[in-house]
C-alpha cells in the first residue's frame, strides 16, 4: 500500500485545478468503483483499497470526487 492510499476521512488536502490550487476536506473515502451526481454532472472514479477515490467538500463548500494520485494530503 502506497503512503498515498492512507489518506483518510477529515484530511485537508489540495489538488491543482486549472492554473491554480484548491483545498478541502476529505469527507469520504471510496475503495470501490463510484458514480456520483453532482451538481447535475456524473462523475466516475474507478477505486480500489490500494487506489482509493475522495469526495473533498472544497474550502468554498463545493463537493468533488477525485483519485487519491490527484491530491496531496497538507502537512500539519
Amino acid at each position: 500500500m502506497t503512503a498515498k492510499a492512507k489518506v483518510k476521512t477529515g484530511d485537508d488536502v489540495t489538488y491543482k485545478w486549472g492554473q491554480g490550487t484548491v483545498s478541502g476536506e476529505v469527507t469520504k473515502v471510496h475503495t470501490q468503483d463510484v458514480k456520483k451526481t453532482i451538481k447535475g454532472n456524473t462523475v466516475k472514479r474507478e477505486a480500489s483499497k490500494a487506489e482509493p477515490a475522495l469526495e473533498i467538500k472544497t474550502a468554498k463548500g463545493k463537493t468533488v470526487l477525485k483519485s487519491v494520485s490527484e491530491v496531496k494530503v497538507k502537512s500539519a
